[in-house]
């Protein structure tokens, strides 16, 4: 399949033979870091048997599978999930900015907004987290996290409302700090972030 949309027009001046290559480049490492290929290269489904990178869990029926996720690149990784998984999973939440194209079946696709937190994304953090509280012994838990899910995945602690987030976060990206720097000060204001959620799933769990 063929990212680039434009490469007659692309090539249609200057070096037609260096921008071919130039295109094919390109072509290639965009293919390569596609997060749905790379999922399908990973996972893969043999009988009970769900393989990834070497690793085998056991996927018979009776065990519970929640698919938790948010970030501009998640939705293709959900959607290779769901067709490698199909009605294996139980259920999850999935947060993508507003506009991504798609839905999920087996999954909850909530859209918010990026870099700006919203409402919509204070709800989805809230069933997110709800949802990994809910995991028991013997769960797996699939968790499908890209770049933009700080913003995508609000839920502020205590004593700071969403305005005051919105507020933080302006700041944040208008004082010139890079994002480790960010993500330091993000942490710290969050019930889900600097490893809570991953807290919140049940010890046993997988």
């Amino acid at each position: 399949m063929t990212i680039i949309k434009n490469t007659a027009t692309l090539t249609s001046h200057g070096s037609a033979a260096l921008r071919k290559a130039a295109l094919s480049i390109i072509e290639q490492a965009l293919a390569g870091a596609d997060p749905y290929g790379a999922t399908r290269r990973l996972l893969r489904l043999d009988g009970d048997q769900l393989h990834v990178s070497g690793r085998i869990f056991d996927v018979s029926a009776g065990r519970r599978i929640f698919v938790l996720g948010a970030g501009k690149a998640t939705y293709p990784i959900a959607k290779a999930l769901e067709e490698i998984l199909g009605d294996r999973i139980t259920g999850g939440v999935v947060i993508c900015k507003h506009g991504q194209q798609g839905a999920l079946r087996y999954s909850d696709m909530v859209l918010a907004a990026h870099p700006i937190p919203d409402e919509a994304g204070l709800e989805g953090a809230r069933r997110t987290l709800a949802l990994a509280r809910q995991s028991r012994s013997g769960d797996m838990v699939v968790c499908c996290y890209t770049g933009g899910s700080s913003a995508l995945l609000p839920y502020p602690v205590e004593g700071i409302g969403l305005d005051e987030k919105k507020t933080v976060n302006r700041m944040l990206l208008s004082c010139g700090a890079n994002i480790i720097e960010i993500n330091a000060v993000r942490k710290h204001l969050s019930r889900i972030k600097g490893g809570r959620l991953a807290a919140a799933v049940h010890p046993e769990a997988r």
